[in-house]
């Protein structure tokens, strides 16, 4: 039995500059995937300016939304099956089909499978990055490493709107060429330069019983189903998400209600972003000093308790703290949480187990917006009390759920481009 090193063995910094070269590649990967994921935030509007109706266009991006839930399911089970490497390849090479083929196409119908086609194929790479991300790095690194992560995710989320912006200007099918373009790069990238290391961590997690605080984790035929504690970080992880979405749903309603400008609105989700992207990865190294069970649980908790003082009466002060106290749980929970699943999953499991934790926070993120518009169009600000229960809910669940202890395996890398 081993337990993950909660200080690291060396600073932030030090420990970036010594992952391996696989790694780094695969972190700048996915943040230049991410920075090139244009088509969920720039369809409504490609759509509307081929003349479909808002309603109409809704219904593509819905599509595309179940597509995506779809995928992080599928990718997670085909990393175990065939490997993250070929997952990741298959899903950016053929996803920079689809979505190319959306910048072309302008039948409805066409508009609907495309979409659904893309949002499998776009968010399939995700768990099977996750996966190869934690086969590639040392247990005691890995929040370290998903923290990095997170920061090229939130850089690429910050940027990849300014530059899609500014490409549809100039023409929408530019938009999807560049998306198509940036998900076909990662895909090579992976061929090219990223290592298998699928054979020598499958073969291990099968040659012994993976055990986590005297319970055996779940695998085989027992399956995520049979895991009862991971189920309940499930569910946490999907109050967490009901909760968080709000900030898009209800928290732009409020202000309107109010009568404060949009550029509220605007500065409390840049106050958010600039906070994350500045802090989250320096005071990822104090974090792990924690149990990994309190950073995640309390982390969930203030983000539910952050998001209910928007609901106080006050002035703009309201809104401040509120944003940085939840801004300071994501801070605290986002990485570890991110982490978790490969840490307590059976290597041979470990991509279900980081597909079903991303599925579940797509599905609050897509349930969200229903029931925050609902809660808000009948109570007003006090729907705001919702999240503080969510944050409540899943703390309790991840106190229950999350354990402190792992069983490492190291992985060997099979000789490819990337180990020669």
């Amino acid at each position: 039995m081993a337990e993950p090193d909660p200080a690291g063995s060396t600073g932030t910094l030090r420990t970036l500059r010594t992952l391996p070269r696989p790694v780094v590649v695969l972190l700048v990967g996915i943040a230049v995937n991410r920075m090139g994921a244009f088509l969920a935030i720039f369809l409504i509007l490609y759509l509307t300016n081929l003349g479909f109706s808002p309603a109409a266009a809704g219904v593509v991006l819905t599509l595309y939304g179940v597509g995506s839930i779809a995928g992080v399911f599928a990718g997670g089970l085909l990393s175990d099956r065939i490997g993250a490497r070929q997952v990741i390849i298959g899903s950016t090479l053929l996803s920079s089909v689809a979505v190319a083929a959306i910048a072309f196409e302008t039948q409805y119908t066409w508009l609907m499978v495309t979409s659904l086609a893309a949002g499998v194929l776009t968010a399939a790479y995700r768990p099977a990055a996750a996966a190869m991300l934690a086969e590639l790095t040392p247990l005691h690194r890995l929040v370290t490493t998903t923290a990095a992560s997170r920061l090229g995710l939130n850089v690429g989320a910050t940027l990849g709107p300014l530059i899609g912006a500014w490409l549809a200007t100039h023409s929408y099918t530019a938009v999807f060429l560049v998306n198509a373009g940036t998900a076909l790069a990662f895909g090579l990238v992976t061929i090219f330069l990223l290592p298998d290391v699928r054979s020598a961590a499958h073969t291990a997690a099968k040659a012994r019983p993976a055990a986590t605080e005297g319970e055996p984790a779940a695998g085989g035929g027992r399956g995520i189903l049979q895991d009862r504690r991971y189920l309940a970080v499930l569910v946490a992880m999907f109050a967490t998400a009901l909760a968080e979405v709000q900030y898009q749903v209800i928290l732009p309603l409020h202000l309107g209600e109010q009568g404060h400008p949009v550029s509220l609105y605007g500065t409390i989700i840049a106050l958010n972003g600039a906070l994350i992207i500045a802090l989250e990865l320096p005071l990822t190294r104090t974090v792990q000093r924690l149990p990994i069970r309190t950073a995640i649980a309390v982390g969930s908790l203030c983000i539910g308790l952050g998001l209910a003082v928007f609901g106080f009466a006050g002035g703009i002060w309201v809104f401040v703290v509120g944003a940085l106290i939840w801004t300071f749980g994501e801070i605290i929970n986002a990485p570890s949480l991110n982490a978790y699943p490969a840490m307590a999953a059976p290597v041979h499991l470990r991509g279900r187990y980081i597909g079903a934790l991303s599925a579940v926070q797509s599905a609050g993120y897509a349930f969200g917006p229903l029931i925050g518009t609902t809660l808000f169009q009948f109570f007003g600000q006090a729907a705001w009390a919702v999240c503080a229960v969510l944050g409540v809910i899943a703390f309790g669940a991840l106190w229950y759920g999350v354990q402190n202890r792992f069983t490492a395996v190291a992985p060997t890398a099979v000789k490819t481009p990337a180990t020669t």
